[in-house]
């Protein structure tokens, strides 16, 4: 073999390792669509009421629960307006990639903007609406429940997630996300 058939075959590997790696959602049938939905439309609410439950008693737990319910109401749009199926697998970073690229229709863009003027007197955050801070505020709460799930550091252990955290997390990134993905029909 010479050097640039080699060269060529490191390519395409590497190549298809990119496709391999780039991992999408599927789109559903009428029939899975309905169930999908509804689960997702309950386990969101649950989800939610049990943050609210436990922000005093278990604070951590309170806002893993909280993100749940974001994450859980983001899949339920994406299956009703889109038939999107987010896979198990990388679940969450898939969740967001889809909810990234279907905000940026103009159509979407402008309901966004609409809706959260509405909430701005609720919810200080949409002070300045902006479709972004949809994503945003997921990418948010992904983070707040990576940081209460798993051990980062000797720091981050010693400093645990209080009652006032939680709530100051489901006041003003959950329910706030929560009030716009509720409404959001396009």
């Amino acid at each position: 073999m010479t050097e640039k058939s080699n060269v060529y075959i490191e390519q395409h590997v590497l190549l298809l390792k990119m496709v391999i790696i780039e991992r999408t959602w599927e789109i559903m049938d009428i029939t899975e669509k309905e169930i999908y939905v509804q689960w997702h439309d309950f386990a969101y609410q649950d989800d939610l009421a049990c943050a609210e439950l436990l922000a005093e008693s278990h604070p951590r737990n309170a806002v893993v629960l909280g993100y749940y319910s974001m994450h859980n109401i983001s899949k339920r749009y994406l299956g009703d307006v889109f038939s999107i199926k987010i896979p198990q697998d990388d679940t969450h970073s898939l969740t967001l990639k889809a909810l990234k690229e279907k905000i940026e229709k103009e159509l979407t863009r402008k309901r966004i903007i609409e809706l959260m003027n509405k909430a701005k007197e609720e919810y200080d955050i949409f002070s300045k609406p902006k479709p972004e801070l949809l994503s945003a505020l997921l990418r948010a709460g992904r983070s707040e429940r990576a940081a209460h799930s798993y051990y980062q550091s000797k720091q981050g252990a010693e400093k645990k997630a209080g009652a006032e955290k939680a709530r100051e997390f489901i006041e003003t990134i959950v329910k706030p996300f929560i009030a716009i993905m509720r409404e959001l029909d396009v």
